[in-house]
């Protein structure tokens, strides 16, 4: 263990950071969410100094941009992506223009090669507040995913309801990725 730093620059708001489980071409992938998007730095390694070197935001996955769609406010990584025969599967939370005080957990499917790529992503969200404790609780109307894994033939992806619980939801794999876009 070492002291911790800054691994973004001082005074940006930089959150919901993840690292991809795998090197991709010899790169660690960095997945953290500037406001509204998802940014993505490809790395060399992980010292970071805290004073001179820190993440940039090389690529992004941004927002969508029609005011129906869900997620058009800010999205950001839940869980570190997880690998399927289809692709990476990262796991999202976001909020919409139409309904700002609720986040909404979504899903993409990244290219395995260059996650960089988004294949397929939710239209709708997989998962929202519609339960009296994702509803009642120090954050309403909150689901925030923290963790996802795939056992055998399931995805498990837990969450936190409200900032005040924790939750699981599951889905047998092959029909979620079928279903993903």
């Amino acid at each position: 263990w070492k002291k911790p730093v800054l691994i973004s620059p001082p005074y940006i708001v930089d959150k919901n950071a993840c690292i991809l489980p795998e090197k991709i071409k010899g790169k660690y992938v960095i997945f953290h969410r500037v406001f509204p998007n998802i940014l993505i730095d490809f790395v060399d390694d992980l010292d970071f100094d805290g004073k001179t070197r820190w993440l940039v935001g090389q690529y992004k996955i941004p927002t969508r941009i029609l005011s129906s769609d869900w997620d058009n406010k800010k999205v950001g990584c839940g869980p570190p992506p997880l690998k399927t025969k289809y692709g990476w599967l990262l796991i999202y939370q976001a909020v919409g223009s139409s309904d700002e005080s609720r986040y909404k957990i979504g899903a993409m499917l990244l290219d395995l090669q260059d996650p960089t790529k988004v294949l397929a992503r939710t239209k709708t969200p997989i998962l929202e507040p519609l339960a009296a404790y994702e509803n009642e609780g120090c954050k309403y109307g909150v689901v925030y995913p923290c963790g996802a894994v795939i056992i055998e033939d399931r995805l498990f992806v837990y969450y936190g309801g409200a900032d005040t619980v924790v939750c699981v939801a599951t889905a047998k794999l092959e029909h979620f990725l079928e279903h993903l876009a």
